[in-house]
């Protein structure tokens, strides 16, 4: 069975497939017509009847619907007047009006005044009256489009900062946004029917209808910058993009131009030009000056170098004493002992065989303090060529895999592919990169984990000012791109007291026998070598982090 009709005034639960029916809304006021009408929809339209307008109006206001049926004659309302109340207040709503008189000329005004069609009642069927409702929503559906995409394109044209027109295949003007029609002084009506030359000089409106006719002929966008006055106005350039209007069959009934000020931009370019004239003439004098700043620059160098191996020579000085102590006595100690021993049988017994460890330990040292002098102290000139940072650290981290490995630390690498070369001194840096990993592996003696990572970067201007804590020769530059090694920790860290004195010869905060204190400050030396910084830093919420950076190739 056909599903009836529900009537306001009667509550009725929703159908299961509401949802997905078609909502009606049917102002019809004749019991019969209603079961007719609702038996012709069927279960796929979910129908709503009013007897009256009033009714109907306060339905369509209450409710969504999809269309409205409306008979022209109610108790309430009668004629066409019915349809007019209706549309005025809801105008968003398709509406199918339908009479039991079949007059045409009711039907023509119906259609004129926005009704979708106009049904006769005893001359409808189920197809007819179920395609009429399809086409009708559709039809709303298609004129709310265009009534939107007109409004948009109007919003949009009229909004824009270009000045747009439209001609005729005749060159006569057939649209106008506001912007233009402020340039030309002209309201639209003064515009609409005329050509250029009543408004530019004769040269200039030949030269725009000319272009009109090659864009015609060619159906093909036309750009360019071209001299344009305007009445009363000075001489400008404006960028002008024309192209050809189709009808809705293809053929070119005309064009429509769009065009704005670039005066400021021709003049810059004028004054672009002309300053590269003056930098052409200027170029050997350019190339005299670049040579007098290279070899300002080299002798700049020299005397850094200079300056560096004095003050290395003055920390030398500072620390002859503790050279006296840590180095001069334990070795005539040992070497004392060693020789003693050698000439006993108390090397294999106790406790002879413990002295003879400690000897031997105090010698290690010795010679690990040494060799920090030997680094530290000797006059030094970085060999910088173009070096892979990646393989530089891969290989520093396999001269130290024995001791990693035993001392249980995981290793994580976070290396950037495609770096640029860096410009190093390859044995130097990767001590440095062996000290620093050595540190950090001494920093987690019951295990941890060791990250080291590697990228490039663009330093701002906060960056590229040195950071507490940061030794650097040379400043970088702010949007200067460096390499950067970072090597993390997940040790206890640096005491904050003690950060700012990590670099100072014969500091270390390791026990007693773990390290000469030479380590960082042979590093730091290494890296001012290379114009680099490096620094130390404590992370959170626990471990140390040592950053490296670095200058790449140049080119």
């Amino acid at each position: 069975m056909n599903a009836a009709p529900t009537n306001l005034t009667e509550p009725v639960a929703p159908a299961s497939t509401a949802s997905a029916a078609t909502r009606v809304l049917l102002i019809e006021d004749s019991p019969a017509d209603v079961l007719l009408i609702s038996a012709l929809l069927g279960d796929e339209f979910n129908v709503t009847q009013v007897p009256g307008l009033r009714e109907g109006i306060a339905a369509a206001a209450q409710a969504s619907f999809d269309i409205v049926l409306l008979d022209l004659f109610l108790g309430d309302s009668r004629g066409l007047d019915t349809f007019a109340q209706l549309q005025a207040l809801h105008p968003e709503l398709p509406i199918l009006v339908m009479s039991g008189l079949d007059d045409e000329q009711v039907a023509e005004s119906a259609v004129h005044d926005g009704a979708q069609d106009y049904l006769v009642k005893g001359q409808m069927d189920e197809v007819l009256l179920h395609r009429a409702v399809r086409y009708a929503i559709e039809r709303k559906r298609v004129e709310r489009a265009l009534r939107d995409s007109e409004a948009f394109y109007q919003s949009l044209v009229e909004n824009l900062p270009q000045f747009i027109y439209r001609k005729d295949a005749h060159s006569r003007f057939t649209f106008a946004n506001r912007r233009f029609c402020t340039l030309l002084g002209k309201t639209l009506q003064e515009i609409i029917g005329r050509t250029d030359y009543d408004f530019f000089p004769a040269e200039l409106a030949a030269k725009y209808q000319a272009d009109d006719q090659r864009v015609m002929a060619a159906g093909k966008l036309f750009e360019t910058v071209e001299e344009h006055t305007p009445p009363g106005g000075e001489k400008e350039h404006v960028q002008v993009v024309k192209s050809p209007v189709f009808d809705a069959h293809g053929k070119i009934i005309g064009t429509q131009g769009i065009f704005w000020d670039v005066t400021a931009r021709v003049r810059g370019e004028e004054k672009l030009k002309k300053a590269h004239a003056d930098l052409a003439r200027s170029r050997e004098d350019l190339l005299r000056t670049l040579a007098d700043l290279q070899r300002s620059h080299n002798q700049l160098k020299e005397a850094q170098l200079q300056i560096i191996e004095m003050e290395k020579m003055q920390s030398i000085g500072q620390m002859a004493a503790g050279i006296a102590h840590e180095v001069k006595n334990p070795l005539a100690i040992i070497r004392m002992g060693i020789d003693f021993l050698n000439e006993t049988a108390v090397a294999g017994e106790e406790p002879g065989a413990t002295v003879l460890k400690d000897m031997n330990d105090a010698l290690h040292r010795a010679d690990g303090i040494i060799m920090g002098l030997l680094d530290f102290s000797t006059p030094g000139k970085a060999d910088l060529k173009p070096g892979d940072l990646n393989t530089l650290l891969r290989s520093s981290l396999n001269l130290v895999k024995h001791e990693l490995r035993n001392a249980r630390i995981k290793v994580e690498t976070e290396f950037c592919d495609n770096l640029p070369p860096a410009l190093v001194d390859a044995n130097k840096i990767k001590q440095v990169f062996v000290n620093a990993l050595t540190n950090a592996a001494h920093a987690m003696p019951e295990g941890g984990t060791l990250t080291v990572r590697s990228y490039i970067k663009k330093l701002t201007p906060e960056e590229a000012r040195p950071s507490p804590g940061a030794r650097q020769a040379h400043e970088f530059r702010a949007g200067e791109r460096v390499l950067v090694t970072e090597i993390d920790d997940d040790g206890s860290g640096v005491p904050e007291d003690k950060l700012g004195r990590v670099f100072e010869p014969f500091y270390t905060t390791k026990p007693a026998g773990k390290g000469t204190g030479l380590g960082l400050t042979v590093s730091r030396k290494i890296v001012e070598l290379h114009e680099g910084g490096i620094q130390i830093q404590n992370r959170t919420p626990r471990g140390a982090r040592v950053t490296i950076t670095l200058r790449t190739e140049r080119t």
